[in-house]
């Protein structure tokens, strides 16, 4: 019922708990815009009813819209699965007149020097805008932070971050043990 289309491997960010292959960047085939029509279609005709735009960060694929409005017409609930980065208003606006219907953002922890030293740049105060603007544009918004050994202590601080953006649902996830989660394993 559910599929998740990894749109892309390319992200802005370096967290050590990504699950994208060790050698991603010799993924430079991604499928185009064309291909992923098919596959909604296929899924569709299967019987998937939602959808999730994942990656890497989808934020990165220029017919994103595109994907989404086609989405649309075939009749999925749409999700958008990203870290915020390359989300602004205009996009967002963009985004909501292609029909897309949810979102759900990634942080790495509750404030700026954790969040930061974990993605591997400084971003945090670009999440939280984003996440405030995701729910001034009317969307359902999901929290989601990976847990691990850096950020285990700070749930409390998390949870009372997700409350203060006004998430609708949290999501806190684990660790997954592959690609460069799995070559970072012993510090997470």
């Amino acid at each position: 019922m559910w599929l998740l289309a990894e749109l892309t491997y390319r992200c802005p960010l370096q967290c050590a708990y990504c699950s994208n292959p060790l050698d991603f960047a010799r993924y430079r085939d991604e499928l185009d815009t064309e291909g992923w029509r098919s596959v909604l279609r296929q899924a569709r005709a299967l019987g998937a009813v939602q959808l999730g735009f994942s990656g890497g960060e989808p934020l990165l694929r220029r017919d994103l819209e595109e994907l989404v409005a086609e989405a649309r017409t075939l009749g999925f609930y749409t999700n958008l699965i990203t870290s915020g980065i390359g989300l602004d208003h205009d996009r967002l606006g963009a985004l909501r007149a292609a029909g897309l219907d949810h979102v759900q953002i990634s942080f790495q922890a509750d404030d700026s020097i954790a969040s930061d030293a974990i993605a591997g740049s400084a971003r945090f105060g670009h999440k939280r805008a984003m996440a405030e603007a995701i729910r001034a544009h009317g969307y359902p918004m999901v929290f989601n932070v990976v847990l691990h050994r850096h950020n285990l202590d700070r749930i409390d601080a998390i949870l009372q971050l997700a409350w203060d953006l006004g998430a609708d649902h949290v999501e806190l996830a684990n660790t997954q043990y592959h690609g460069w989660a799995l070559r970072n394993r012993a510090a997470l």
